[in-house]
């Protein structure tokens, strides 16, 4: 939708209804657009910590490969010549 200043100054609300409704609206002074009014997106729920760590343990399970790694001190040992 395009509105004019003068429109926007008298339907603000209006016009932020649409918007929180998807529709974009673009503002025009002079016949020239200036501003585009937009929605903003969204925020995406995050999992909490514990179901976090529950998908990490369902994927690790799902994953392994009964392999262990060497840690950190081993690697450096190695390294050393020890």
């Amino acid at each position: 939708m395009t509105a004019t200043m003068e429109q926007t100054r008298t339907e603000l609300p209006r016009l932020l209804d649409l918007v929180s409704q998807g529709e974009e609206v673009l503002i025009t002074v002079g016949g020239h657009a200036v501003v585009k009014l937009t929605g903003v997106p969204q925020a995406v729920a995050r999992p909490s910590k514990r179901e976090w760590l529950e998908k990490l343990a369902r994927l690790r399970a799902r994953t392994a490969t009964g392999r262990l790694r060497p840690t950190v001190e081993e690697i450096l040992a190695e390294d050393r010549g020890e």
